[in-house]
């Protein structure tokens, strides 16, 4: 499936984009909705108005055109930090695409949050630019770290990553 492009009119919000992308017709069957960036969850009445499904809807506003790309949660989007209030209003899984979408969500918000100053120690070790591997390191905040010698770095999607955290 590819995307969609034109122009929208008003401002950029989840809805505004599932209108664009559906109808104003499908508006009403749209429960929730999330926004994280480019990316949309939402939780969908379908027609049958028994099951309320997920959809994730890539979208992005580039020069005032407005570019969609719908994913059903039974197409297995690879997009997942689906919040738990969405995921909690979907009835059962049309299939194991869908499932493992949903179990995939449910680990991301399982995983511990660190506050600033704890200790976040990686399975695996990260190595820099500048040759240093390091595993543990002190929060920051973000995407903000510190090395125990000191050096402040960024680690990129370091929540995809499997850790643990310390005091």
């Amino acid at each position: 499936m590819g995307w969609t492009g034109g122009a929208l009119q008003g401002p950029f919000t989840a809805r505004a984009a599932i209108e664009f992308e559906f109808g104003a017709e499908f508006l009403p069957r749209v429960i929730d909705t999330a926004r994280y960036g480019t990316v949309i969850y939402a939780a969908v009445r379908a027609l049958d108005k028994q099951q309320i499904f997920g959809l994730v809807l890539l979208a992005e506003r580039h020069g005032g055109v407005l570019y969609t790309k719908p994913i059903s949660e039974d197409m297995g989007p690879s997009e997942d930090h689906c919040p738990a209030r969405i995921l909690d209003l979907l009835t059962e899984p049309s299939n194991d695409w869908a499932r493992q979408w949903r179990e995939r969500c449910r680990a991301r918000l399982a995983k511990p949050r660190p506050r600033d100053g704890q200790t976040v120690t990686f399975s695996e070790s990260i190595t820099f630019t500048n040759g240093q591997t390091h595993s543990s390191f002190t929060y920051q905040g973000g995407s903000r770290f510190c090395t125990h010698n000191g050096c402040l770095c960024r680690i990129t999607r370091w929540r995809d990553l499997d850790f643990t955290v310390t005091q």
